[in-house]
């Protein structure tokens, strides 16, 4: 006998449950060692009921959590590009909302940038991804028109963003001396990226007032 057909509202409301017991466990144990076994444990359905709402199993599941994360940076990048019309302004403040989000959500920030997936899911993400980096592709290219920095257009946000990951990811892991975390490193680290890049000293003196260095005692 086939199983009743379910309303779009039951099945909307089944895979956002769905969703947050994955992105939980996700978090808390790693992508790696969560199965859709114990995702189904942690809804109290069985695993087949779990593929009823997401048949690609752990990996749509992933992805569309992944997904929605690049949605919501997408989001906050463009309203950071949207808040001002000076080149400069605009780089900084995407800067400091691509730090906000890192730091706000870490777990969900790991899932996005420190995961790989299979290649059907790659058409999913591309183009959330493809719209999450628009707002810096275009807003850098805005001011290289402009003549506050100097290179190739699409090669400088790469490294500009790249070196943001990098101070973050090393937050992330807890390595790093007390003295030397991101608060101290993404001030400094900037800084060399926008003097490597043309940036005047004007610009650099901007640079030093967003993102300020705080003071702290000498390291141990």
């Amino acid at each position: 006998m086939p199983r009743p057909a379910l309303s779009e509202e039951v099945v909307q409301e089944q895979r956002e449950r769905a969703l947050r017991a994955a992105s939980a466990l996700f978090s808390r144990h790693g992508v790696e060692s969560v199965s859709v076994r114990a995702i189904a444990q942690a809804l109290k359905v069985s695993p087949m009921g779990l593929y009823r709402y997401f048949p690609g199993g752990k990996a749509e599941l992933l992805a569309t959590i992944r997904g929605r994360g690049f949605e919501q940076l997408a989001v906050e990048l463009e309203q950071a590009r949207a808040e001002t019309e000076d080149p400069l302004d605009r780089i900084l403040r995407l800067l400091r909302a691509m730090l906000r989000f890192a730091t706000r959500q870490p777990e969900l920030y790991r899932m996005m940038f420190d995961v790989t997936q299979p290649e059907e899911r790659d058409e999913y993400l591309a183009t959330r991804r493809a719209r999450a980096w628009q707002p810096a592709f275009t807003s850098f290219e805005a001011a290289i028109r402009a003549g506050v920095l100097r290179g190739d257009p699409r090669t400088v946000p790469h490294l500009f963003f790249a070196g943001v990951h990098g101070v973050i990811a090393f937050e992330h892991s807890t390595q790093p001396y007390a003295n030397r975390r991101l608060d101290r490193l993404i001030g400094p680290m900037l800084e060399t990226l926008f003097r490597g890049s043309g940036g005047s000293l004007a610009t650099l003196r901007r640079v030093r007032q967003t993102f300020r260095t705080p003071k702290h005692p000498p390291d141990t």
